[in-house]
């Protein structure tokens, strides 16, 4: 075997033993206690009951800005039915310019200041990436990461609300 081969192979090898597990469809998952960007904080515990759908998205990513509208209007049509969307920022910019940020951009739902570390917990490794969490707290799926408009987000809503 040759030295270059060798060394694709020990680094994909080391790349694969220190991968954090995945939250997978039908896991519990990830805890989390996050600071609300306008204040407070909100644990995914405290959210028990209600069908969560987390939000991973950055200022950077157009894709992410680019769905802001439809996630405004998935949370005012959605939420009235129970639906808890959390926007978990991964910027790592100071708090207040997020928030300046947000308001710029009409965000209307709420945004949480996460950590790079729980994206990857969740799978979150390009952005936006969102996951559906259900009402007992378990991942009921993870989306293709990217740009999803509101009618295919509302049509997941309701293909998991069918069971």
């Amino acid at each position: 075997m040759s030295r270059p081969a060798a060394a694709l192979g020990l680094s994909v090898l080391l790349l694969a033993c220190t991968q954090q597990p995945l939250a997978t469809s039908g896991e519990l998952a990830p805890a989390f206690e996050l600071e609300r960007l306008r204040g407070g904080h909100v644990a995914l515990a405290d959210l028990r009951g209600k069908t969560v759908l987390l939000d991973f998205w950055a200022t950077w990513c157009p894709p992410c800005v680019i769905e802001i509208p439809e996630l405004n209007a998935l949370y005012e049509t959605e939420r009235p039915a129970g639906l808890e969307l959390l926007a978990i920022s991964v910027d790592e910019g100071e708090p207040e310019e997020l928030a300046r940020w947000a308001e710029e951009h009409g965000i209307r739902y709420p945004v949480l200041l996460g950590t790079t570390d729980l994206a990857r917990e969740y799978g979150a490794y390009q952005f936006p990436f969102h996951v559906l969490i259900s009402p007992d707290g378990h991942v009921l799926e993870r989306l293709t990461p990217g740009f999803h408009d509101r009618e295919e987000l509302r049509e997941l809503l309701e293909r998991h609300r069918k069971g």
